[in-house]
């Protein structure tokens, strides 16, 4: 199975709603036919939203925002992770987690921040084993 993860920038609002609803169905009810938000959220610098895909189907997401805290410091927060459950424990979240990782890098931040509920240990375990510091 090939897996191909592909950041979704500015101009890829149906990318970004394609996406959404194959994680989320029926998160385009949500929006009411306007696609602003969803404009608006990929023209935002500071967030940012990567793809997994088998072929051209959507299997997952991963999207998140930078944050400057007072000091300067660039921190990244990965806000959602999330892959179809037919597609799951293949890797994809991995894959995500680390596309997202290397892109926080780039843009300069020196922690990455995610979090998960004590309940979910295959989460926890994802986090783990790519040297996930828990607090």
């Amino acid at each position: 199975m090939f897996i191909e993860v592909r950041e979704i920038t500015a101009g890829q609002d149906g990318s970004l709603i394609d996406l959404f609803n194959a994680a989320f169905p029926g998160f385009s009810d949500g929006l009411s036919g306007d696609r602003a938000a969803s404009v608006a959220f990929l023209s935002d610098p500071a967030s940012f939203l990567f793809g997994a895909y088998v072929g051209d189907i959507p299997a997952g997401l991963a999207w998140g925002v930078q944050i400057r805290y007072p000091s300067g410091r660039l921190v990244t927060y990965l806000h959602e992770l999330d892959v179809r459950e037919e597609f799951r424990r293949r890797g994809i979240a991995t894959s995500l987690v680390q596309h997202a990782m290397t892109h926080a890098r780039s843009r300069g931040s020196t922690r990455f921040w995610l979090s998960t509920g004590g309940h979910n240990e295959i989460a926890q375990s994802l986090y783990d084993s790519l040297g996930g510091v828990r607090k």
